[in-house]
């Protein structure tokens, strides 16, 4: 794969929409059974540490049914995520390069154009996907701790819809909106702007730690997760914590973001339970935002 051919040329719309999905649904696969385990442990009422969690989950569900529950919804989530995040994140910097060359009469492209403008191109692309993201992560998060609770009742994307349309109306499924927006935001600023930063010392250093452009890819991707993940960790427990409420509360009414962190900081443990599940979540981006970046830029490079 050839590294210096700029990796944000403007391609077709529809193949960027197409790259964008494929390479969110290979991320899902990849990381969805860690996801599992990573939303349970936020959403837990006991401590509990991942191993004791993925026994759990194992012995009481089995593989497919235990891990990869409530899949269906996210991968097409991941489909539609990617195929916004990455064609917002070029439309956002094709609007900077036009805007710049006009204004001073430079010839930039999307990879010479400032750094800061990497970052709010990636803020606007997090804040276009939180939209179409956070009715996908209500139904999937609510399935995943579904079997945790005593109920004789099996829990479907239909009856999770349903529950939700009848207890909060059509609203009820951006449960959570206010929390994925901040997370994404500022997240996939960071995101985006990772993967550019180790890009960009890639292409400048001749000498670099790795050689081969492939793998200079998957790493500039793995990074791009651990720092997004990271970062914004605390603010998705909130969210996942929010949009698990009802489910685990019997319908009851939950909170909005501030109560919900200020009930989460008062449970034994304090502000560490923020961090319910950070190891788990850390382990599973680095193969997943490894091969997202990389898919997408293998299709880029080849079709």
């Amino acid at each position: 794969m050839d590294q210096d051919t700029p990796h944000h040329e403007r391609i077709h719309p529809l193949k960027e929409i197409t790259f964008g999905a494929i390479s969110g649904m290979v991320g899902k696969l990849v990381e969805f059974p860690l996801d599992t385990i990573k939303v349970r442990l936020q959403s837990s009422t006991t401590s509990q540490t991942t191993f004791q969690m993925i026994k759990k989950t194992y012995q009481r569900e089995g593989f497919i049914n235990g891990f990869y529950k409530g899949l269906k919804a996210p991968l097409v989530g991941a489909c539609l995520e990617n195929a916004i995040l990455f064609s917002s994140y070029n439309t956002a910097s094709t609007v900077f390069v036009n805007s710049l060359n006009d204004r001073h009469g430079k010839l930039y492209t999307s990879e010479t154009i400032p750094f800061w403008s990497k970052i709010v191109c990636g803020g606007f692309a997090g804040f276009m996907a939180s939209f179409v993201l956070t009715p996908v992560e209500l139904v999937k998060c609510q399935l995943q701790v579904s079997n945790l609770i005593d109920t004789k009742h099996t829990h479907t994307y239909g009856s999770i819809v349903k529950s939700v349309l009848r207890n909060d109306g059509v609203s009820g499924l951006w449960k959570g909106l206010n929390s994925t927006i901040a997370r994404e935001v500022i997240g996939t600023a960071i995101w985006f702007g990772t993967y550019e930063y180790m890009n960009e010392y890639f292409r400048n250093t001749p000498d670099a730690f790795i050689s081969n452009k492939d793998i200079q890819l998957l790493v500039s991707g793995a990074m791009a997760g651990v720092t997004f993940n990271f970062s914004m960790f605390p603010v998705d427990t909130v969210k996942s914590n929010i949009q698990t409420h009802d489910i685990l509360n019997d319908g009851a009414k939950g909170n909005g973001f501030w109560k919900t962190t200020k009930l989460i900081i008062s449970k034994p443990g304090g502000i560490v339970n923020l961090y319910n599940g950070l190891g788990i979540t850390m382990i599973r981006c680095i193969p997943a935002n490894a091969l997202i970046f990389y898919t997408y830029e293998l299709l880029k490079q080849n079709l």
